[in-house]
């Protein structure tokens, strides 16, 4: 620690010594951070749920959630990660912005897994998700970024829709949104 040297192998294995003997909220943060840079998903998971239960207030606790969030993410449990991140927005207002953006992300890149293929104006409604979940995060380039991918006008009077209809989004998302065009 005194010299700084937490990016090296050793200090690792001495972190995970310490953590298994005498855990703490901060080694087992730290612990799950270094296993994350280094894309060890699976092994930071049970760490961090370990360091929630080792978290003494609600900052720490929206942390861990944040974290766990991000891990989930990486994995593909995209249910799972919007769930942590909520609840890690929740139990820090502070943390709400990082959380929303992580959802918005999430959202953005889910297009091509829930296209259906089904109806242009329901397949681009998971981007008026993204605006709303940027919208909270309080990112004016990402909203700009979800509203440019809104359906246009003319396609909702070609698929006999109009704007402020809701629509409900399959898929892991499951939200309903307002319709709403990009023009």
């Amino acid at each position: 620690m005194k010299y700084k040297c937490f990016s090296s192998n050793s200090f690792l294995q001495a972190l995970e010594i310490i953590d298994n003997q005498n855990p703490t909220y901060a080694t087992s943060q730290v612990r799950a951070m270094r296993y994350m840079q280094n894309r060890e998903y699976d092994k930071a998971q049970p760490v961090l749920e370990k360091a929630l239960t080792l978290a003494e207030n609600d900052v720490q606790k929206a942390e861990i959630h944040y974290d766990l969030a991000k891990v989930h993410a990486q994995a593909g449990r995209k249910t799972a990660a919007r769930a942590s991140a909520l609840e890690a927005a929740k139990l820090d207002g502070d943390k709400a912005k990082e959380a929303w953006l992580l959802i918005a992300q999430m959202y953005m890149s889910s297009s091509q897994d829930c296209k259906k293929g089904i109806s242009r104006v329901d397949d681009q409604a998971v981007y008026i998700a993204a605006y709303n979940a940027y919208s909270r995060a309080g990112d004016s380039k990402g909203m700009a970024e979800a509203r440019a991918r809104f359906p246009s006008r003319e396609e909702l009077f070609t698929e006999s829709r109009q704007v402020g209809e809701t629509v409900t989004l399959g898929c892991w998302i499951g939200e309903t949104v307002t319709l709403a065009t990009r023009d």
